[in-house]
């Protein structure tokens, strides 16, 4: 997922009691971080943390939700973590990132302004958020993505050609979207069912789903301690 430091604070601290760590992901440009200088430069900095986290870890998982969906098929299609199981919680963005990327990005860059707004914000948590945020935990969410500098690439770069490419890539390894299953929360208003039943059409997979009903799109936070026990119950 993208800026996870904030997003992950609550269930970090549960999971830790529960004997087990979440790791972040580090994507370059978020957070502060610089940003890569191209697609290729963005995977390669994701495939050596993932490298050195699987090294400290007896039974790593990989769990990505809305665009780190996509980062994780990019990862299959590269042939790195196929050995990996992995967790999709929400569904793979596939048709916003057919729709709504492309060209210069600018399209990127609006939507990160767009949460700048105070207003905006407000309308989010309403809308997205099902338990509520302090001061700080809010000014850490929306910090995010106020201070990243990617949204402007990642909208660039994974358009409708990158779709069609990782398509043929997956098409010609099928075991490279095996050991996959989807989450989907039930009261997800930002991404639903249908992302998730595009993307199957799309590669041609029929992945486990499981619904939580009671689930938004950020269960980590709303639920903490639910989340880590459906985590935990996977073996890690």
């Amino acid at each position: 997922m993208g800026h996870s430091l904030a997003r992950l604070s609550r269930a970090r601290a549960t999971s830790r009691s529960e004997g087990f760590d979440v790791k972040e992901v580090l994507y370059p440009g978020f957070e502060g971080r610089p940003p890569a200088e191209s697609l290729d430069a963005f995977f390669e900095a994701v495939e050596l943390q993932v490298d050195i986290y699987r090294l400290s870890h007896k039974h790593p998982r990989i769990y990505a939700t809305g665009f780190g969906a996509l980062v994780l098929l990019g990862l299959r299609a590269r042939a790195k973590v196929k050995d990996l199981p992995a967790v999709i919680q929400g569904a793979v963005p596939w048709q916003w990132a057919r729709e709504a990327t492309g060209g210069d990005g600018e399209a990127g860059e609006q939507a990160r302004l767009s949460l700048t707004d105070p207003a905006a914000q407000e309308a989010f948590v309403q809308a997205h958020l099902y338990s509520p945020l302090d001061a700080a935990e809010r000014k850490a969410f929306f910090n995010g993505f106020v201070t990243c500098t990617a949204f402007r690439d990642i909208y660039r770069w994974f358009d409708s050609g990158w779709l069609a490419s990782l398509e043929g890539e997956l098409a010609a390894r099928p075991p490279a979207i095996d050991g996959i299953r989807v989450w989907l929360g039930g009261e997800d208003e930002l991404i639903g069912e249908e992302e998730h039943r595009a993307a199957e059409r799309a590669l041609g997979a029929s992945w486990p789903m499981e619904r939580a009903e009671t689930w938004g799109h950020f269960p980590y936070i709303d639920a903490p301690g639910p989340w880590v026990a459906a985590i935990r119950a996977l073996g890690v």
